[in-house]
């Protein structure tokens, strides 16, 4: 299964552990799902762990090489103007596209509004571990 995580999802699993943001990442971790991202998608994680949140560089380029590590990052080509409310959740919808993922994990409400987007199912991180985890 082939996921991108929207920001939401890995900032909760970096700075708020025992979630399933954190259970979602360690599927990625333990090579469970191909985690899917992007060069924008990991500025935006670097950019909110450090400004919203006040990690340092060091730590906030550790989390950002960890993800890059673990996951294939796409190449988006195609410029996506989806969530008006949100411009920014359009990069998840990129990613998604140009990294051929079936699933597009977040918590936010614009997102996991659409229900599915270009034949990819937009789901929480719990829906995401049950499935998985499921025998």
């Amino acid at each position: 299964m082939r996921a991108v995580f929207d920001t939401n999802v890995l900032v909760s699993a970096f700075l708020f552990p025992g979630g399933p943001p954190e259970a979602a990442y360690r599927l990625a971790l333990e090579r469970r799902i191909d985690l899917v991202t992007s060069a924008p998608l990991l500025a935006e994680f670097g950019r909110v762990l450090s400004a919203k949140f006040g990690r340092d560089l060091r730590a906030v380029s550790e989390a950002v090489a960890q993800v890059a590590a673990i996951a294939v990052v796409a190449r988006p080509t195609e410029h996506v103007c989806e969530i008006e409310e949100d411009p920014d959740d359009d990069r998840v919808l990129e990613a998604a596209l140009a990294g051929r993922a079936g699933v597009i994990v977040s918590g936010d409400k614009h997102l996991l509004r659409l229900r599915t987007w270009r034949g990819a199912r937009i789901i929480s991180p719990a829906v995401l571990v049950a499935e998985v985890d499921s025998p």
